[in-house]
């Protein structure tokens, strides 16, 4: 009996209004690397890789930025605390079919500041490593990365600092920009104050990258203006103002040192000679100037330019036609309800900042790497998506902005109906739709016509049909269940007795053949019902430590699959109520939602997927 991990599909860069996101490259192994919550994602660039994808969920805080080493053996990654973690993310030529699930091993970790660390920059020795942010008595540090010596002071800024850079030769010299306006050059190592650069940049500088020969040094910022030093000695050479038709958030080097490339807010890229200072070729991003289009991230690879948009869009472009080659989607915020239709074709995916994505199933019921998006930001819910239903061909969404909709195959929204308060979940009869809130319940015809409503004189989390007259509802107030019947376009509520739980009852779940339902606590204990006649048939259900999220019963009835806050998966037996198959820390920040994808009830091995609060979606196997 076992549960195995299958494949992982790795949430999109988290990006902020008016801050420019650093994503990293791994030249060595083509990966990128940039953060995601208090997780770093290092991915392989081709989007149709199948090589390994690492989740490093070890910062107790959000993480900030994050840099890969010369060599791409070591990953620095800095948080909002201060703290920087280097960890080992080399792969064995000879193993290259390493567990997704995996962590990775810290080699070293220090507190370098008191606050967020913006940016951070290795020597081309990997040893050395500057680090920078917005710290309370200083706003960069310089140390070794294995003992955490320092070896250098970063001074001359009145202001947050935003971006780093070490020569990639020696002599080695660094740079740093600032909120102040300022550029400030160093010598070393130690990295010691050299000069600071005034004047030439009228607004925040975002971003500064040495040239690959160290011949150049580029500064970027919010004043559309791109100015240019020497990189030896940091001395200023020329300037290009209104580079962009918007602040820039990003700059980075071709491999020639001929060229460079960078990220704007008016959605475009732009491609620069550095011999004459002249734009030789411009890539656009969206047909419409919109915040979500806004370029706040790039990176150079082998094959792609990579730009990151606002909205947590990775565009792929190509380097000589400057075609758009693909836009990969994804998840930017912790994913909070999934759903697959009837046949397991499509599943559907909703997140906390009312995302809502359609993925499409191969075969062997693996998530193809890319989403269509269901729906435009136009038709998309104003933030966190409650619940998703599939029923026929039509895909109904709640959400915290109050709103019920419909959608067709194609992302189309046909119905949408304001809500009276804020819906906990939505639940499906032959009859229609029943929305739940906090002390009512509505049914919705399916094309979205109130028919009637109940109100409650309790607090409710969970509703669960039987059949399609009778369900089960959660009496948190009461710890107990209610049972309510929907006959003859009316809702009402029985005189069936259940009994008491332990804790009030958060999660009602029914077994495919309608002859149990299992309720969970908010203390994470099951207890196992009869349906027919409310008897308990056990409570020994009881290995979570924290509320449940969500639990899905195999086609036979014969085994419970759950997952919640306490980030464990665990599968319990009516057979055997005292034997548990789990995997502990499936998601490291919970689990949201489970959904069986397939399962054979002669062999009892099956698949199915999970979603969590660390923004992915896992595939696992299981053995029974």
């Amino acid at each position: 009996m076992s549960i195995n991990p299958v494949s992982i599909t790795v949430p999109h860069p988290s990006t902020t209004r008016g801050q420019a996101t650093h994503l990293s490259y791994d030249s060595v192994n083509d990966r990128i690397a940039y953060v995601n919550g208090k997780s770093i994602i290092v991915r392989p660039v081709d989007f149709n890789s199948t090589s390994p994808v690492i989740c490093f969920s070890k910062h107790t805080f959000t993480t900030m930025t994050v840099k890969f080493s010369p060599s791409g053996y070591y990953i620095a990654s800095g948080d909002e605390s201060g703290n920087i973690k280097i960890w080992d993310t080399s792969i064995d030529p000879n193993n290259k079919t390493i567990t997704k699930f995996e962590p990775p091993t810290i080699k070293s970790e220090f507190q370098v500041m008191s606050g967020p660390i913006r940016s951070i920059a290795w020597d081309a020795d990997n040893a050395r490593i500057i680090a920078v942010g917005q710290g309370k008595e200083k706003f960069g540090h310089c140390f070794s990365w294995d003992s955490g010596n320092s070896i250098g002071d970063i001074q001359g800024h009145s202001g947050p600092i935003n971006a780093v850079d070490i020569k990639s030769q020696r002599p080695y010299r660094a740079a740093t920009v600032s909120d102040d306006h300022a550029l400030v050059f160093f010598n070393g190592p130690p990295f010691k104050f050299d000069k600071s650069l005034r004047g030439h940049h009228s607004n925040v500088v975002r971003d500064v990258k040495f040239s690959p020969n160290g011949e150049y040094l580029i500064s970027v910022g919010s004043d559309r203006s791109i100015c240019v030093y020497q990189g030896k000695t940091g001395e200023f050479v020329s300037k290009i103002e209104n580079a962009h038709e918007g602040g820039i958030f990003a700059v980075a080097w071709l491999s020639d040192s001929k060229y460079f490339i960078t990220a704007s807010a008016d959605n475009t890229l732009k491609k620069w000679d550095i011999s004459n200072s002249e734009c030789v070729q411009t890539f656009t991003v969206g047909e419409t100037r919109t915040v979500q289009n806004q370029q706040v991230g790039l990176v150079l690879a082998k094959e792609y330019i990579i730009s990151l948009s606002a909205s947590g869009d990775l565009n792929y472009f190509n380097y000589d036609s400057g075609e758009l080659v693909q836009v990969v989607k994804g998840h930017q915020h912790s994913l909070t309800k999934i759903s697959t239709d009837e046949s397991a074709t499509n599943l559907f995916s909703g997140s906390a900042d009312g995302v809502l994505l359609k993925w499409k199933l191969d075969d062997e019921k693996n998530l193809q790497p890319l989403p269509t998006l269901q729906g435009n930001q136009d038709e998309a819910h104003a933030n966190y998506v409650v619940d998703v239903l599939v029923v026929g061909n039509t895909t109904y969404s709640v959400g915290w902005d109050d709103v019920l909709k419909s959608w067709t195959e194609e992302g189309k929204v046909t119905e949408s109906v304001k809500l009276p308060s804020q819906p906990r979940q939505l639940a499906h009869i032959s009859s229609g739709l029943l929305v739940l809130y906090e002390s009512q319940v509505e049914l919705y015809s399916e094309s979205l016509e109130l028919i009637t409503s109940l109100s409650l004189d309790f607090s409710s989390t969970c509703i669960s049909p039987i059949n399609d007259s009778t369900c089960l509802l959660t009496n948190t107030t009461g710890s107990t269940i209610e049972e309510i019947k929907i006959e003859s376009g009316s809702i009402t509520k029985t005189n069936k007795q259940f009994t008491k739980m332990r804790s009030p009852p958060t999660l009602i779940t029914v077994s495919p053949n309608k002859e149990l339902f299992a309720v969970a606590d908010s203390a994470g204990k099951y207890t196992l019902f009869k349906a027919e006649d409310a008897s308990v048939i056990t409570t020994r259900w009881a290995f979570h430590s924290s509320k449940v999220y969500d639990a899905q019963w195999t086609p036979d009835s014969k085994y419970l699959l759950s997952g919640g806050l306490d980030s464990g998966l665990f599968i319990y037996s009516v057979d055997r109520p005292s034997k548990v198959v789990k995997f502990p820390l499936a998601h490291p920040s919970g689990i949201s939602n489970l959904k069986w994808l397939k399962y054979d009830n002669e062999t009892k091995q099956g698949k199915f997927v999970s979603s969590g609060l660390d923004g992915t979606i896992r595939t696992w196997e299981v053995k029974l």
